[in-house]
């Protein structure tokens, strides 16, 4: 067991809607932003495994014979715990007994580990917050989960009740942009029939980005970057127009589309001679790509989900000093700056391109890009977060307060 950290601090528990070693997201990014200040026990997304070894797990458990809490240290604050499930984790009436593995490992790893959390974060749309496990309640919400249930693979309705679930425990609930948060506050029960705890308070928290760049701006190629995962969210109008204009073009990120019409329609786009695709590329040669593009752009479709998303990847164009080229959202308007380009229409938005491709190399620019990102770092992040967490202590309800319903 590694030595205590911030012994004053109590650890916190962050249910996390991806596993640690999958391509780094909010979970991930503000994560490793808090763990300069607590010690996080991050949870993976429960793991299925094969029949075999449910059967042997039910005979211990019925023997009294617990596993250990597969558990690692991902880093020197941040301990990983992995869970593992039956078959058909998200299926009918294995979620329940999903839910209960999660349950036992989180407060196994705990009592292992020695820790006493102050708070426990879900950010995992299928998991409710454990039970017997102290501290307050921060459901944070990353996209539009229902939205996106289909492209998830999880099914909508069991979502929905998770989310109910955790709205009406939650002592905070925040989410990455504004339009989220007050579809949030429309799910909440009914006063008084179907409430249970209502949240004292509600907060939108965005996501962030790297520190800025540092040192003087190079010189920029000529090229316009797409960085990320590459799906459906992705308006191929868009790209298809940006290589029509003859502009070059660079695609950086793993492939995760599922619709064969778009992946039809993204393979001719790739077959171009002036687009590149360099796959998934390791997160440390991603500031290198960055340095070197003329422009960044973030084409997304206008659809539910991506109107209440707030793109990973607007914000790090900005660190890296690149000019941005996106589509309009309010994600966009929230972060209210000239550094990034709206474009109205297909059109408009190659004009657009070529105009901060024509002025890629204006190094005042640049820095004023790297200043502006520099207030929405994940460290800036992290700090808001344990601010709503204090906040969410000092007006707690106490227990044996709080308003006991079935949901």
């Amino acid at each position: 067991m590694r030595a205590p950290f911030g012994s004053s601090r109590a650890p916190l528990i962050w249910i996390a809607g991806t596993g640690w070693d999958n391509v780094a997201g909010t979970d991930r990014n503000i994560v490793e932003a808090l763990s300069k200040h607590r010690q996080i026990l991050w949870v993976d997304p429960p793991v299925a495994v094969s029949p075999w070894h449910v059967a042997k797990a039910a005979t211990r458990l019925a023997t009294g014979q617990l596993n250990k809490p597969t558990t690692s240290w991902a880093s020197d604050t941040v301990l990983r715990l992995r869970v593992s499930a039956p078959p058909g984790v998200t299926r009918p009436g294995i979620r329940s007994l999903t839910a209960l593995c999660l349950n036992r490992a989180i407060r196994s790893a705990l009592a292992a580990a020695g820790w006493r959390p102050d708070c426990v974060v879900a950010a995992f749309p299928l998991a409710r917050f454990p039970s017997d496990v102290p501290g307050s309640r921060v459901l944070y919400v990353t996209d539009d989960w229902l939205s996106g249930a289909a492209l998830m693979g999880f099914s909508r309705r069991a979502m929905q009740r998770v989310m109910t679930y955790n709205l009406a425990h939650s002592s905070v609930v925040a989410a990455v942009s504004g339009s989220l948060l007050e579809d949030l506050r429309a799910m909440l029960p009914a006063e008084p029939a179907r409430a249970l705890h209502y949240p004292q308070l509600f907060a939108v928290l965005p996501n962030g980005c790297p520190a800025p760049a540092v040192g003087a701006p190079r010189s920029r190629s000529n090229v316009a970057g797409l960085v990320g995962q590459l799906n459906e969210r992705l308006d191929m109008d868009l790209l298809e127009a940006v290589q029509q204009a003859g502009i070059n073009l660079r695609i950086i990120g793993p492939r995760t589309d599922r619709d064969p019409a778009f992946g039809q329609r993204f393979d001719a786009l790739l077959q171009n001679e002036n687009v590149e695709w360099t796959g998934p590329l390791p997160g440390g040669k991603i500031p290198d790509e960055l340095s070197r593009l003329g422009t960044g752009l973030t084409p997304y479709r206008d659809s539910a989900f991506n109107r209440a998303s707030f793109p990973l990847k607007t914000l790090e164009y900005l660190s890296a000093g690149v000019p941005v080229v996106a589509t309009d959202s309010p994600a966009v308007r929230w972060l209210a700056t000239n550094h990034v380009a709206v474009a109205a229409n297909r059109q408009d938005f190659v004009d657009k391109v070529l105009k901060s491709l024509h002025n890629r190399n204006d190094g005042a620019a640049e820095m004023e890009r790297r200043s502006f990102a520099r207030a929405h770092s994940w460290e800036a992040r992290a700090k808001e977060f344990l601010s709503l967490i204090e906040a969410s202590a000092v007006s707690a309800v106490p227990p044996g307060k709080e308003r006991k319903v079935q949901l």
